[in-house]
């Protein structure tokens, strides 16, 4: 049984989003420890002396402070495990993200999206990707008459009402809840206007007392918008196609690493967004279910190789693949390659002898043929 320090963002005490993976490894038998880092609202970072005698240090989307350069120089054992959103790639191109990875290298990384995984590749550090999927929802299926909608106001400035209003354009939803309730930091949201709510039937709401509230108006949908232009994992909207629901969503990660538009959701421009044909809404949701199915059975075949992963001194997956300390690599080579001397060994060494090689080189074999050598 291995003991594992699991540091993560405190706001994901009330979310429970990243509570599958601690699950997972307690449901294997290993023991974890939990460590909330409130430095996103001016508190405390997780320090890292405070998880250093774990076996293992896994953290999720907040990290420690390295006090150092390398985690690797810590501990022979960390893995960082990204969301997507946190670099913005949906709001225009980055550049340079060297400087955030560098902490990383010679350790580990947990990937739950493909591009993450690629970009983490790029900076030469082992990462391990894998797609989760929540298990699909035994319950009867959303409506198969009319068209039911849900959007979860949070991001204002991001994804607002008016946004998915240009995507109904075409449409009178027999029904739409809109819940109108931000992220902690983000303006207040604009409510749909009395036009708005006569057209598509719009309900309201700011909050539920009690989630299964919350649950019955889901339940009532079987039209889905994902609430946020860019997810980490997105388990809001894989809850949603576990329903049955069509998912709407913008055309960004990890949404459309799920989605097939016209497949088993619909996708579309968040920067642009136009009227969306929604005529197949409930075939859409109803292969968003089988998908779902489908994608859970891939994730608990794949969970025994993911714990390995996650406990897999980092050292074992760089092995005859990267080197992260060319000063050890060379000394190492000095023990194992004796020095060669003479002519042979200075070009060996030196760049000037092999630029120059075409002009002593015929000297040296001209002196050495008529001296016998």
């Amino acid at each position: 049984m291995a003991r594992i320090a699991y540091v993560d963002h405190s706001f994901h005490q009330t979310t429970l989003s990243t509570a599958f993976l601690p699950d997972l490894l307690t449901r294997h038998g290993h023991a974890v420890d939990h460590f909330w880092d409130e430095a996103w609202r001016g508190g405390a970072p997780v320090r890292f002396a405070d998880v250093a005698s774990h076996d293992a240090v896994i953290m999720f989307q907040s990290y420690c402070p390295p006090e150092g350069r390398y985690f690797r120089h810590r501990h022979p054992n960390v893995v960082y495990v990204p969301m997507l959103d946190q670099f913005g790639f949906w709001n225009g191109p980055h550049h340079d993200f060297s400087g955030f990875w560098e902490p990383f290298q010679g350790s580990k990384v947990l990937n739950f999206s493909n591009a993450a995984h690629c970009m983490t590749q790029a900076f030469g550090i082992a990462s391990h990707f894998v797609r989760y999927y929540q298990p699909a929802r035994e319950r009867p299926s959303p409506p198969a008459e009319g068209l039911h909608g849900f959007f979860w106001v949070r991001r204002e400035l991001e994804l607002p009402w008016r946004s998915i209003r240009k995507l109904i354009e075409n449409e009178a939803f027999d029904s739409f809840h809109v819940h109108l309730a931000a992220d902690p930091g983000t303006p207040p949201p604009e409510p749909p206007t009395a036009e708005d709510i006569a057209k598509h039937h719009i309900t309201l709401s700011t909050w539920f007392d009690d989630k299964a509230d919350l649950e019955a108006v889901l339940d009532r949908a079987n039209v889905f918008f994902a609430p946020r232009p860019e997810e980490g994992i997105g388990q809001s909207f894989l809850e949603a196609m576990g329903r049955g629901q069509c998912v709407v969503a913008p055309n960004q990660g990890t949404m459309n690493e799920y989605i097939v538009p016209g497949l088993n959701g619909l996708l579309y421009d968040v920067h642009d967004p136009r009227p969306l044909d929604f005529s197949a809404a409930a075939e859409l949701g109803a292969r968003g279910r089988d998908s779902t199915a489908t994608g859970r059975a891939r994730w608990e075949a794949a969970e025994a190789e993911l714990v390995r992963f996650l406990l897999t001194p980092s050292e074992a997956l760089y092995h005859g693949k990267y080197q992260h300390s060319f000063a050890g690599v060379a000394a190492r080579q000095a023990v194992q390659t004796p020095a060669v001397g003479g002519l042979r060994g200075a070009a060996q060494r030196y760049a000037i002898f092999r630029c120059t090689r075409f002009i002593w080189h015929p000297m040296v074999r001209w002196v050495r043929q008529l001296s016998g050598h």
